[in-house]
Parts: structure tokens; C-alpha cells; sequence
């Protein structure tokens, strides 16, 4: 799953509100009487003991050798070379930001293995061999240090109005083995140096999930671990510290607490088009966050009364409030008034602090249930408007005149300040696009970036309003040949009726009516959308070699909207399940592939969706890969940051919630007479015995995965194989990489190259067909 909402929202500049930056056990103290005694493969919670990582290097061993063959190494397949040269393309389009007069990116490839931090300026961007400068070599540092760096990103001291382009101060997070725990340290960006903690007085965070946001050059608002009550149960902090420069962080001044059974609590004091916010929050759930922000008359933190599943962001002197369920009639809103779910909206941001409801501009309204919001983006002028619209993305563009006397905080801004809407843009079918702004604090240029699945990432330049002038700078290298290739869009009809879309990508050689191996791809969770896009590596192992690629946008997802999401929560999490299958069944139905050639993929959430397949499905694949997955819905809780993901999931100290947690836990329905609870729910599958059979499986996780602990995966195929059914489940577990499963090039060409040797072995040999 991804990080909380309120701890992965960074800058006001990219519309997102709390903080600029947002391992082991929680404390646990919810989850301790109601959770039954721990089964006897506990032992492999315990990451790094002698007798669990020899059950790791054991079970790697058999994966290595089920799948790449005997006294062979990963390395040994020529797939990997091909895969790994694909990660370390360095034609490939760098990721930049801009920072006062420069952009800065960061990079790996063979030469930098963990990658360097670099910039250059926007004129030699633009060409197509750019001259870069090294910020801050992360392989130097750490064979200095000793250390395993992996890079998490740099948070830059903003001085405000009339000193946007100095730009000399950072902090950057470093985590040892890519797990979310990072340490914190202050970096000067134009000596290219760490600032002294001794000399200098620099801000330095030990180890943690921290938080750390710039109030200005010498203060800073910090959330660490400082003792009982000052971390979450699920490992973030709960208090804002004010901490000035020069001393000790243990004496940094409490401003603020969240409340004990909170995810996260956090602040952020930040400049957006001249207005002075500050901002604290808590995070009573995953989707409920309380704000509260500064009063502009009085300097007063006060509650901003607004629903607490609603986004919430800044647009200059305006809020942006994303209705996430109905709000009105009645509440704080005028007599009458309401909106329904979906709708986004803005308001001049000091009077809608002081409680002020009148001015509302309405810059989305869906206009049917297949209709979702996707974000904002900017410039100086424009506010970009992102919503995927039936699968298809459209933007709407909306020019923007503040008013002269709403500068600074002052207030005033209702007086002129209004948003027209001056341009709507609507991209290709089976095509993803962006645009964001190069810098919003002086131009209206755009970076646009369009990719599809069988055509690589375009990067063109574009002034606001008018995208479809956009000129290409660069694109990336087209790695598979895509010739006699095509793409659908399709829909499968739900075991309820719901029609779930689909994309399928025919492979090459591939023909209409004719069944080929087929991999699906899933999701389903946290109001993540799945988009069209172009994958390098997924094209040149599995389309190249005459298979099919499916992406599923099946519920709890985010393609439609808040209640395509909710429609996938809880007790519903079968809805998930079952939409995936009725695209299993499509496929095999309409001759796209054979049950014994098709495979299912997914990640974290979709890792558990994988796992699902695996135990209530099987009869439908031919082989199951699940990457970093929660498996066990008991005891997930208590492992990591498992407690944020409660209104996702539910929660097993609930008696209501842990009765259908463990109906659809994967790790309580392997033993033999599953079947029963599988009558429960009528479903077709009921004769299904996961007890005798189970698709090929390989799971995939890595050691330093500090958000989904990698004991799901590990105990899910210790218990396969005490059960007897273990014989064609494998798991294979990276030393580092964090919840990303690997922390470099190279690591992420061994994963990958491990799992498409197994997918495409495992399918070739399928046959089987589906009633």
C-alpha cells in the first residue's frame, strides 16, 4: 500500500498539503488482548535473525534454482543483460524539477549504481546531450560512510516573495537499504556539501519515518521519536516540535499533538504565489485528516471546518477542496447549497479559514459515475485541472487573476480574484497524459509528458493554455518492436453486473480468436487508478515474445472516483476479487488465452489481490507472481505500518470486521477445506480445492521492507509448504530495496528478469481452457 495520504502530501507547489517531507513492531497497545497467540511460524516476523534469513537463503536457493536452472545465477540469463541495459538507458527522459535557475534530477545507471544528484539549467536541458553537474555522488557517500544510501529526495528551503530564485539550503533523506525510515540532513547546495552539525549548527534527524518541514532559515517544524506517546502505532510521529537552530533537537519546543490512536500528525508552514501558510494536521484514519491553519487576522491555529475525507490544498491566495462524499445540504455550508461527491472546489483561502462559505468557484463536477478527478497541476497564470473521464484523460484549464490587494496574506482577496475556465484539453484514447509546470512561480511553461503501452514517453514544452502546441524535447528509446501489436479497451461484466474496464495489449505474433499466454495486471486498492503506459521491460520479455499484457481497473481502485474506491473497502475487498476473475474469465471466454496460460501480477495491495487469486482462484491461472504483499489479515496490524491501512481493510480486534478479514485473509484459507468458505459467498469456484492444487506461484519481497513486512509472503509459503501444497509456490527475498523490492538498476533487472523467466516458462506450458 502506499504511504498515509497525510504523510505522502509534500509541497503546496504541486497541490498537496501537509508537509513538505513527511521500523520494526509498532507499540501495538490496540492490537495486543484481541489477537490470538502467535502460530508457530512467527519465528519469520523476526527480520534478521540467524534461524529466519537461513529460511530466506534457503528459499531463495530453490527459487534460483526452480527457475534459472541449477549452479546458475540471475545474471546468467541472457534476459537480465537486456533488462539491465533497458534501467541504465542513458538516452532515457530525466525526472526534473526546477529550483531557482536550474533543474535538478536525479540519475542511476551502470556508472552510478546508487545514483548521483545532478543539475543543469534549462537551456541545456533542452539539447540532446545535456552537460549536468553533480549535486552529491550517493555512491561516494556511501562507500565514505559505510553505509548502504539509497536516495529519498531533498526538501528546499523557500524564502518567499522576492527571493524565490535563492536557492541555497536543502535537507535530503537518505535510508539505509531503501526502506521509508530515512535519516534527515541539512545540505548546502552551493558548496555541495552536508552542513556541520558541529561547526554550523545544521539540522540532522536520526533514523525514522520523521517529518521535517522549513518554517524559514533558522527554525524548522520537526515529528520524531521522542519518547512514549510521540509515535503512532504505525511508526509515524504524532507531535510537532519547533526546533531552532543552534539547539539540541531533544530541547525543541512541542507546538502541537495529535491524538494517540492517530496515523500521522504533522505540519507545514509554506510560501504559495506570495500567501504565507501554515498548516498543522492529523490523520485520524488512512482518508480522514483533521486541518487546522493559521487565522490571517489574529495568527491563531484554528480548526478549518471541513469533512475530514475531503482533500485539501492551496492554489495562491485559494484553497482546493476535493469533495471525497456529498457535503450539504446543512453543515457550514449556506441554506440550500451542497455538492455532490467528485465535485472540486475552490475558495479564497482566508476567509474559508475564518469560516466563510460564499465565494465557492466550482472547478470539476463529474458528470456521471464514470467520471473521476485527477489532480491539479500549474503554472503562474493557469490552473490545470487533470480527470479521467470514461478512461480518457481531459484536462481543463483555467486562467487565473488574483486580485491586486490579496498579496502576502493580507486578505482581501474576494474583492477580484477568480478563476475562468479558458481551455479544455482531450488526450488520445489508450494514452496517458500530464503537464506540470516547469516553474509556477514565473512562467507559464509546461513540461507535457504522453506515453502509451506501445509508444515510450514523449517530453515536449508547452505555454498554458495552449497544450495542444506543445513542442517535443526529448523521448525515450523505443526498446521493443511494436509492429503488428495493438491495444483495447474492453469490459468484463462483474459477478453483480458492475462492467469492469480493461485494457488488452496483443503481443506480437499474436491473432484475434486464437489463444496466447496472457499476463493480467491488478490492483484495487486506495483510489489508485490504473493508466495506459509504457513498460520497457514488460514489452521487450513478455510482448515481444508473443504474449498478452492486461491492466485490470477493477474497484477500489481510482478510475472512477471516491465510490468506485469505497465500492472495494472492508467487507466489500470481494468485489476487488471478483471483478479481477470476471476478466480472467472474459479472456478465456472470448479465446484471448487458455486458463493454464494465463498468469496474474500485483504489488503490495495487489500483492494481496495476487494472493487471492492464488487461494480462492486457482482454477484460473496458470501462475501467480506477488510482489511485497499482505497475505495475513490478522496479524497485519501488528507489523509495521500495518495500523494505517485499518480503513482500508478493517480491523481483526473488530469482531464484525475480523470475521470478514479472515474470510478473505490468503494465509487463513490455505488449509484444506477452503472450499467451505467459498460456498459461503455462492460463488461458481466452490468446487475448487486449494488444499490439492495451487498455480505456479513466486513471491517477491525485500528484507528492508519497513511497509509491508516481508513475514506476509514468508509465512504464507512456510505454511504452503507444511501443508504439502508448497511443491510449485517459490519466494525470493532481496536483502534491500525498501518496499520497492530493490534499491538499484541492477537489483531491479534481477527482479524482474527472475519473475519473467518464471512467467514466461510457467505459461508456455499451458493449455488448459476455463468454462
Amino acid at each position: 500500500p502506499p504511504l498515509p495520504r497525510a504523510a505522502r502530501l509534500v509541497s503546496s507547489a504541486s497541490l498537496t498539503m501537509p508537509p513538505r517531507d513527511a521500523s520494526g513492531d509498532p507499540a501495538g497497545d490496540d492490537h495486543g488482548d484481541a489477537t490470538p497467540p502467535p502460530p508457530e511460524d512467527v519465528f519469520l516476523e523476526d527480520l534478521r535473525s540467524e534461524r529466519s534469513m537461513r529460511w530466506v537463503e534457503s528459499e531463495n536457493a530453490r527459487a534460483l534454482r526452480a527457475i534459472v536452472g541449477p549452479d546458475r545465477a540471475i545474471e546468467d540469463d541472457p534476459m537480465f543483460a537486456a533488462l539491465r541495459a533497458i534501467y541504465d538507458d542513458k538516452k532515457k527522459i530525466p525526472n526534473v524539477r526546477a529550483r531557482g535557475d536550474l533543474v535538478y534530477n536525479f540519475w542511476q545507471d551502470q556508472d552510478h549504481l546508487k545514483g548521483i544528484w545532478r543539475r543543469t539549467t534549462m537551456t541545456e536541458f533542452a539539447k540532446e546531450d545535456p552537460a549536468w553537474e553533480t549535486v552529491l555522488d550517493v555512491d561516494a557517500l556511501a562507500e565514505k560512510e559505510g553505509r548502504s544510501w539509497v536516495w529519498k529526495g531533498p526538501s528546499f528551503l523557500d524564502y518567499g516573495p522576492g527571493q524565490e530564485r535563492r536557492v541555497d539550503r536543502c535537507v535530503v533523506k537518505l535510508s539505509d537499504g531503501g526502506g521509508d525510515a530515512c535519516v534527515t540532513r541539512e545540505f548546502d547546495v552551493v558548496e555541495k556539501r552536508f552542513v556541520s552539525p558541529e561547526d554550523e549548527d545544521a539540522f540532522v534527524l536520526p533514523e525514522g519515518k520523521n517529518n521535517f518541514c522549513w518554517v524559514d532559515r533558522d527554525v524548522a517544524w520537526v515529528g520524531v521519536d521522542r519518547g512514549e506517546g510521540t509515535v503512532s502505532p504505525s511508526g509515524y510521529p504524532l507531535t510537532i516540535a519547533e526546533w531552532r537552530r543552534g539547539t539540541k533537537l531533544e530541547d525543541a519546543r512541542e507546538i502541537w499533538r495529535g491524538e494517540p490512536k492517530d496515523v500521522v500528525a504533522a505540519g507545514m508552514a509554506y510560501w504559495d504565489k506570495g500567501t504565507r501558510y501554515k498548516i498543522w494536521y492529523r490523520a485520524a484514519t488512512f482518508y480522514d485528516t483533521v486541518h487546522y491553519a493559521e487565522d490571517d487576522v489574529t495568527g491563531e491555529m484554528v480548526k478549518v471546518d471541513v469533512p475530514s475525507d475531503f482533500s485539501f490544498s492551496t492554489f495562491a491566495d485559494h484553497v482546493v477542496i476535493h469533495c471525497k462524499s456529498r457535503w450539504g445540504p446543512g453543515g457550514s455550508l449556506p441554506e440550500g447549497v451542497s455538492y455532490a461527491s467528485g465535485t472540486v472546489l475552490a475558495h479564497p483561502a482566508a476567509a474559508f479559514v475564518r469560516g466563510e462559505r460564499d465565494a465557492f468557484t466550482v472547478l470539476y463536477a463529474p458528470a456521471n459515475d464514470r467520471c473521476a478527478y485527477g489532480g491539479c497541476s500549474e503554472t503562474r497564470d493557469y490552473l490545470l485541472v487533470h480527470a479521467l473521464e470514461n478512461m480518457v484523460t481531459k484536462v481543463y484549464v483555467f486562467e487565473y487573476k488574483r486580485a491586486a490587494n490579496a498579496a502576502k496574506g493580507e486578505g482581501g482577496e474576494t474583492a477580484s480574484s477568480r478563476f475562468s475556465l479558458v481551455k479544455e484539453y482531450v488526450a488520445p484514447d489508450c494514452q496517458s497524459f500530464s503537464a506540470s509546470g516547469v516553474d509556477s512561480n514565473f512562467t507559464n511553461d509546461l513540461f507535457v509528458t504522453t506515453d502509451g503501452f506501445l509508444t515510450p514517453v514523449t517530453l515536449s514544452l508547452a505555454s498554458a493554455p495552449n497544450l495542444e502546441d506543445a513542442t517535443p524535447l526529448k523521448k525515450n528509446t523505443s526498446h521493443f518492436d511494436a509492429s503488428g501489436m495493438s491495444v483495447e479497451l474492453s469490459h468484463a461484466t462483474s459477478d453483480d453486473g458492475t462492467e469492469v474496464p480493461y485494457f488488452l495489449v496483443r503481443g506480437a505474433g499474436t491473432v484475434a480468436g486464437t489463444p496466447a499466454p496472457t499476463v493480467m495486471y491488478g490492483y484495487g486498492g486506495f483510489e489508485i487508478p490504473m493508466l495506459p503506459g509504457y513498460g520497457a521491460t514488460t514489452g521487450y520479455a513478455l510482448l515481444s515474445n508473443g504474449f498478452n499484457y492486461v491492466l485490470t481497473c477493477i474497484r477500489g481502485g481510482g478510475e472512477f472516483g471516491p465510490e468506485w474506491h469505497r465500492a472495494a473497502k472492508k467487507s466489500k475487498r470481494w468485489r476487488a476479487f471478483e471483478d479481477f476473475s470476471s476478466v480472467a474469465k472474459d479472456l478465456c471466454q472470448r479465446n484471448v488465452t487458455t486458463a493454464n496460460a494465463l498468469a496474474c501480477v500485483g504489488g503490495s495491495n495487489g500483492g494481496l489481490l495476487a494472493g487471492a487469486m492464488t487461494t480462492f482462484y486457482p482454477h484460473l491461472f496458470g501462475a501467480v507472481v506477488s510482489q511485497c504483499p499482505l497475505l495475513d489479515m490478522e496479524r497485519y496490524v501488528l507489523l509495521t505500518s500495518g495500523p494505517s491501512w485499518i480503513d482500508e481493510y478493517g480491523d481483526p480486534n473488530d469482531a464484525a470486521e475480523r470475521e470478514f478479514l479472515l474470510e478473505y485473509s490468503p494465509y487463513h484459507n490455505l488449509e484444506k477445506g477452503v472450499e467451505d468458505a467459498i460456498r459461503k459467498r455462492g460463488a461458481r469456484e466452490a468446487d475448487a480445492n486449494v488444499g490439492e492444487h495451487l498455480p505456479a506461484t513466486l513471491f517477491t519481497t525485500s528484507t528492508a521492507d519497513d511497509r509491508v513486512h516481508p513475514s506476509h509472503a514468508r509465512r504464507f509459503v512456510h505454511k504452503c509448504s507444511a501443508l504439502g501444497i508448497g511443491k510449485d509456490v517459490l519466494y525470493h527475498e532481496m536483502i534491500e530495496g525498501g518496499h520497492a523490492g530493490a534499491a538499484d538498476n541492477a537489483a531491479r533487472a534481477a527482479v524482474k528478469t527472475l519473475e519473467n523467466r518464471f512467467l514466461i516458462d510457467t505459461l508456455r506450458r499451458g493449455t488448459r481452457s476455463v468454462e
